[in-house]
């Protein structure tokens, strides 16, 4: 008896859920249209120029950099194969870098930025036979060149 119960209870549900008798919803009253009144154009107010308040101006401060050996090319020019490392040195300085696993190379690099603009970039590589100058390559002195 039970299972004839819910079947016809479930029958009923499935009918009356196929079916289009919902009620409708009450339509929403339409608002009126407002309009907000035209204001009168005013007239643009401007200052004398002398009165407009003015921005102060704004200057970065671009700080000079110099790094590393900086060369003078009329004494890079000076210098010849067979000196020895300790005139080498009293002629353009000691260099920028000594490589333990290069000694007999003497590496001047210079990376320069002048007021925040110029950069100056150069290299100058000496390699040393014992304590004689065997080879000068200036190959990475071109912008030393040419700024003079």
């Amino acid at each position: 008896m039970m299972k004839r119960l819910t079947f016809i209870l479930l029958g009923c549900l499935i009918l009356t859920g196929c079916t289009n008798s919902l009620p409708k919803a009450p339509e929403i009253p339409k608002l009126p249209k407002f309009s907000m009144p035209e204001l009168p154009k005013m007239p643009k107010l401007s200052l004398p120029s002398w009165a407009k308040p003015k921005m102060p101006s704004i200057d970065v401060y671009k700080p000079t950099i110099m790094q590393g050996t900086i060369l003078d090319i009329k004494e890079v020019n000076q210098l010849q194969l067979g000196m020895s490392k300790q005139s080498v040195m009293n002629l353009i300085g000691s260099p920028s870098i000594i490589d333990p696993f290069h000694q007999y190379q003497w590496d001047y690099i210079n990376h320069s930025t002048i007021d925040g603009e110029i950069e100056i970039r150069y290299r100058l590589r000496l390699i040393f036979s014992g304590n004689l100058l065997s080879e000068i390559d200036k190959s990475g002195l071109e912008e030393l060149l040419n700024s003079n």
